[in-house]
Parts: C-alpha cells; structure tokens; sequence
C-alpha cells in the first residue's frame, strides 16, 4: 500500500489527550494517530460489493416474507445467555 508523508499541527491540549489515548492502547502515538486516521476514513468509505449484495439479499429475503428474524429475548432463551 502506498502512503505519503504530510505535515500536521494540533493543538496541544488534543496532543496531550492523543498521547494518553494511545499509552492505554500501547501504541506509539504516531500508530495511535495513524489508526485513527486510516479507521476514520474506513468510515466515510462505501460499503464493500459482498456488504452490498448479502444486504440486497436481506431486502429482497423480507419483502418475499422469507426472512426469519428473532428478537434478543428470544435468542437469549433459546441459547441460555
């Protein structure tokens, strides 16, 4: 995967936050801040073609009444947890 260099500036107050969150993640806190990034980005980016597909399966399963959901409880009883 290729990646680029880029220059940031952040506020110290979020740099000392940054830096704590990612001593409880023990991480570096150029990973912690890279992660964080790339995780976000993940985020804003569109779902996959098998995410897409196992969904318009579920759409087209329902509206033929042959999908079969249960509710918390009832899993719950039916596995003991």
């Amino acid at each position: 995967m290729a990646t680029t260099k880029k220059l940031i500036e952040i506020d110290n107050k979020a740099l000392e936050i940054l830096k704590k969150q990612a001593k409880l993640q023990k991480r570096s806190l150029k990973n912690y801040i890279e992660f964080m990034l790339e995780d976000t980005a993940a985020r804003f980016s569109e779902p996959s073609e098998e995410y897409k597909a196992m969904m318009d399966d579920m759409i087209e399963r329902d509206e033929n009444g042959e999908l079969v959901l249960n509710s918390w409880m009832d899993m719950k009883a039916k596995y003991g947890r």
